[in-house]
């Protein structure tokens, strides 16, 4: 059985670089899967965010805060390990194209 009463809520650090490792954005969020089947949809929880120099602060990097708060509901699919499309559902509708480097 799947549905959103069987969600899991992972806590995240999301980081995005900006020069390699030494200056990143951060967020930190809590994302329930709401639908398991694909597209699979998400609810983000962003509770706070930081502009990081030398890692984030698990990794003794200093980080100024920035002003993010907030819920986002969005559906996302992997096209492989790497690739994954996503679109906003509860903002203005953004698309998003996301690739993990190894």
């Amino acid at each position: 059985m799947t549905g959103p009463d069987l969600c899991v809520d992972r806590r995240k650090t999301d980081g995005g670089g900006l020069y390699g490792e030494s200056l990143a954005r951060t967020l930190w969020r809590i994302t329930r899967e709401l639908i398991t089947t694909a597209p699979k949809r998400f609810r983000a929880d962003i509770t706070g965010g930081g502009l990081c120099v030398g890692g984030d602060v698990d990794t003794g990097g200093i980080c100024a805060p920035l002003p993010i708060t907030g819920v986002g509901v969005f559906d996302g699919v992997y096209l492989d390990e790497r690739l994954r499309i996503g679109q906003n559902l509860n903002g203005g509708g953004a698309r998003i194209v996301q690739v993990r480097v190894k």
